[in-house]
C-alpha cells in the first residue's frame, strides 16, 4: 500500500475515534433515553460501498438489510462510519446544549471528519471515492492540510469540554472547519 494512503488511514482512524469519544461523551444521556432511530441502513451502506472506510472497518456486508449496523447498543462498525454518522445532530441535541458557544463547538466536533477527507479528488470526499485504484490518486497535500486543521480543532475542542472555555484564537481555527451543504 502507498505509505501516503496508509500514513492517511492512520490519520483518518484516530481523527474519527477522537470525535466519535467525545461526541459519544456530549450526547449519550439525550440519545440513551430518545425513542426515534437517527440511524438508517441506506447511510449504513455507504461504509460497505466507500473502499476507504473498508480498508478501516474490515466488512464486506451489512450486519442487517434493515437496521444496517445498528444493534441493541449503537453501532456495531468500531471504525469506518461514514462521517454523517458524527456530523448529524437532531434538533433536541442542539436545543438542550447549554448554549450558542457549546452548539456551534458540538457541530463543529462533528463535522472534523467530514472536513478532513472533503476534495479528496477534485471536489470528491474521500469516502465517497468508489473505484479502489483512485485512492492512490488523492490530493495527499491538501488532504493533510485538513487533517491538521482538524487535528488542531479537536485540540481545541477537547480543551473545551475540559476546561469550559475556548482560547482567544479559537473561532479562527474553528472556523476553518468547512460543514456539509446539507448542514446549512
Amino acid at each position: 500500500m502507498n505509505p501516503k494512503l496508509e500514513n492517511l488511514l492512520t490519520q483518518y482512524s484516530e481523527l474519527e475515534s477522537a470525535a466519535q469519544e467525545l461526541v459519544n461523551e456530549q450526547c449519550c444521556t439525550l440519545c440513551s433515553y430518545c425513542t426515534q432511530v437517527c440511524c438508517r441502513a441506506d447511510i449504513c451502506e455507504e461504509a460497505i460501498e466507500s473502499p476507504f472506510l473498508r480498508l478501516l472497518h474490515q466488512r464486506e456486508v451489512l450486519d442487517s438489510d434493515r437496521y444496517g449496523f445498528l444493534c441493541e447498543t449503537g453501532c456495531s462498525l468500531p471504525a469506518g462510519r461514514p462521517p454523517v454518522c458524527l456530523e448529524y445532530f437532531c434538533d433536541d441535541q442542539l436545543y438542550h446544549q447549554p448554549d450558542e458557544t457549546h452548539a456551534k463547538v458540538l457541530r463543529t466536533l462533528g463535522a472534523l471528519v467530514a472536513h478532513a477527507g472533503r476534495n479528496a479528488t477534485g471536489e470528491t470526499h474521500l469516502v465517497e471515492i468508489m473505484q479502489a485504484d483512485q485512492l492512490e490518486e488523492l490530493a495527499f497535500q491538501r488532504l493533510q492540510k485538513q487533517f491538521d486543521e482538524s487535528f488542531l480543532a479537536l485540540e481545541l475542542i477537547r480543551r473545551f469540554y475540559n476546561e469550559g472555555t475556548l482560547p482567544d484564537n479559537a473561532n479562527r481555527v474553528l472556523d476553518r472547519i468547512t460543514f456539509s451543504d446539507e448542514d446549512h
